[in-house]
């Protein structure tokens, strides 16, 4: 019977858990995307001159 009790505050727990993770997701996916868009980095290359001293 003590069980019975305890059922709705167990499935608060897994349904905030699932909750929790599943926004993280979708916020790592929307960052991950707005790196691909707004990413510089593949646009900059970096020279090094050789100098006769080397």
């Amino acid at each position: 019977m003590m069980f019975l009790a305890k059922i709705p505050s167990y499935l608060k727990r897994i349904c905030s858990l699932f909750l929790a993770a599943f926004m993280i997701g979708v916020s790592n996916v929307i960052m991950e995307e707005d790196r691909m868009i707004n990413d510089t980095r593949a646009k900059v290359e970096q020279r090094q001159d050789q100098s006769l001293e080397e």
